[in-house]
């Protein structure tokens, strides 16, 4: 019992050693690839380097393999031509590693080749392991020694048109990494848009945009019009659809909002100037009315956020990571956020009825682009805010449209 123990420890010891002397290895080839790469993408004339002459290729191949020679077959300009294609092949594959293999793949495939090196099994290295273990062999002098022998793997196995394949896939990720990239800025910018437009939010909290159908079901004491093209603020008297009067961004800027508490619709530029205007006697009259009758929009709870929108940011990781992003990156409180979306869904309502409108009087060119350029924007948003399609988001949009108090005609 006690040799067997003995033996078991034994072997155990083994294995630990085996196992550590692999490890160094890995580590140390780690690290000579990372010159390698390095090198290779910060030295422009490097590629000098691998520009040999087809005698001495011949040697080369015939030193570092020395049985079956594939060089000595072909003639000058064919070895020309071949060690080009594998110079630009090995250089493509180097930036490509640098670009986008993750070092958890690059550590893998050379504790592979390790692992079989220790067993003596080189034999069955794959195209990868080989070229690999020749970039890493710490047995040569330099990176440049290195590098070409790995330059000499690539010639002698033929790779750039075995492994064609390779530079295209990198490619492509290469291409997927930059859209990324292009998308995680866009993201930011976005992010910075949301956090600028929820420092400015003055009404959308508690009042939002209609459909210009609506405003002929409104109550008696909010002008009830039956032509949506005649249709005026009761405050200012200016129609919200004169588009031959006003700019579009105007029109934008005061398209007609229900008031939740109440129900009575004005528009919203000159609802958020009424919330602006400084109060004649604050001891008095401490919190702001509708400017159409004396329900209070100020000082009181403001309308709920529909669940199913509440639901949304708790269940999708985008909308998640964005709320943090604005919560803790750019200090916009939890109700502003949602107070943003809630601005959101009214510009997209205001865009959408002000577009028919617009095609419906001959689609002038210069107020499309306008609220095409406005449309994409809250897309953006949208998308940050992670909706990926219009089912969804639409539901909530008619939610918290059709929330707070809705006058009847």
């Amino acid at each position: 019992m006690s040799h067997q123990s003995n033996e078991h420890s034994s072997q155990i010891r083994h294995a630990q050693v085996h196992e550590q002397a692999a490890y160094q290895r890995v580590r140390l080839r780690m690290r000579i690839l990372e010159d390698v790469c390095r090198l290779a993408k910060e030295d422009g004339q490097l590629e000098n380097v691998l520009c040999i002459a087809p005698d001495m290729l011949r040697r080369l191949e015939k030193h570092r393999f020395p049985y079956p020679s594939r060089l000595e077959g072909l003639s000058d300009a064919r070895v020309v031509e071949e060690a080009t294609a594998a110079r630009k092949w090995l250089f493509a594959v180097l930036g490509c590693q640098i670009k986008v293999m993750p070092r958890e793949q690059e550590m893998r495939t050379i504790k592979l080749a390790v692992g079989k090196q220790l067993k003596g099994q080189q034999g069955d290295w794959s195209e990868k392991e080989r070229l690999y273990m020749a970039l890493t062999d710490y047995s040569l002098p330099s990176c440049e020694s290195r590098l070409q022998a790995g330059f000499m793997v690539v010639l002698h196995r033929n790779l750039a048109e075995h492994l064609q394949d390779v530079v295209k896939l990198g490619a492509v990720y290469t291409e997927r990494l930059q859209r990324l990239s292009d998308e995680a800025a866009d993201f930011l910018d976005t992010l910075t848009h949301i956090a600028d437009k929820a420092e400015s939010i003055v009404v959308d909290h508690f009042a939002c945009a209609i459909p210009l159908a609506q405003l002929a079901t409104t109550a008696n004491d909010t002008p009830a019009i039956s032509d949506d093209s005649a249709a005026c603020c009761p405050i200012c008297q200016n129609p919200y659809t004169a588009l031959s009067e006003f700019p579009i961004y105007e029109l934008l800027d005061d398209y007609p909002v229900r008031i939740k508490h109440c129900g009575h619709v004005v528009g919203k530029a000159c609802l958020e100037q009424w919330m602006m205007t400084p109060k004649i006697d604050e001891a008095k009259y401490p919190h702001r009315t509708c400017p159409l009758c004396r329900v209070k929009v100020e000082g009181v709870k403001p309308p709920e956020t529909p669940r199913a929108l509440k639901k949304h940011f708790q269940d999708d990781r985008r909308a998640m990571e964005a709320l943090f992003e604005l919560i803790y990156g750019f200090g916009v409180e939890v109700e502003d956020c949602m107070s943003a979306v809630a601005k959101c869904m009214s510009e997209e309502i205001a865009c959408i009825e002000l577009s028919t409108v617009v095609a419906r009087n001959g689609s002038n060119e210069e107020q499309c682009e306008v609220l095409k350029k406005k449309l994409k924007e809250l897309q953006k948003e949208k998308r940050v805010w992670g909706f990926r399609g219009d089912g969804v988001w639409s539901r909530l949009r008619e939610e918290w449209m059709n929330s707070g108090v809705v006058r009847g005609a």
